[in-house]
């Protein structure tokens, strides 16, 4: 009886440890892989801002447009030369396109960031248009400013067409693995070059 007893007192510690350590090992495996989407979608929305372009001589065309939704969050649209992100079935559009990158409703009803892509010289309608591709559907908030390049404030808003941004700061927030735990918030700043060309001229 003895025997048995410190058997099963062993089986059970061998079953707990074995739990524990896979529920660790899932966990550490989940956190890396939604370390790695996050770094993607940064990296990818960094290289964009870097790519951005702008010509004085047709600002409105290639203004930066950024708007808050009360409800969704913000969403920014600019001219880039990047190809980050570019979905093979819309290649035609590779060298300049006009992306739009802001949170939309998943048809689940949840919130996610997407980007809609189109030339580069065409006006976004905004009211008609289609839906973006997803980037994260464990993107759960994006807000978007933009500095000024003349004054160095940084603006919630941006509706200046008649000059470009010097630095625009993306701060997404990405829902946690687990429920108990609290969000990532992440922010990062841009300095856009074409910024520095556009004051020279």
């Amino acid at each position: 009886m003895l025997a048995v007893t410190m058997l099963g007192l062993l089986v059970l510690a061998v079953s707990t440890t074995w739990s524990a350590g896979l529920r660790g090992w899932k966990r550490s495996n989940g956190l890396a892989e939604s370390y790695q989407r996050q770094r993607v979608v940064l990296e990818a929305l960094t290289e964009m801002a870097r790519s951005a372009v702008y010509v004085r001589e047709r600002a409105k065309l290639y203004a930066v447009r950024v708007e808050r939704d009360p409800f969704l969050g913000d969403s920014i649209s600019f001219v880039t030369t990047s190809d980050a992100l570019l979905p093979p079935q819309e290649a035609v559009i590779a060298g300049m396109r006009r992306v739009t990158i802001g949170m939309e409703r998943a048809d689940n009803g949840q919130p996610c960031l997407t980007m809609l892509n189109t030339l580069a010289l065409q006006e976004v309608d905004r009211f008609n248009r289609r839906p973006g591709h997803v980037l994260g559907g464990d993107i759960t908030g994006f807000t978007v400013r933009c500095r000024d390049a003349q004054t160095g404030v940084w603006k919630e808003q941006w509706t200046e067409a008649d000059h470009f941004p010097g630095a625009i700061e993306f701060t997404l927030t990405f829902a946690p693995l687990d429920p108990r735990d609290a969000p990532a918030v992440i922010t990062r700043a841009v300095d856009l070059p074409s910024a520095k060309l556009v004051r020279r001229q």
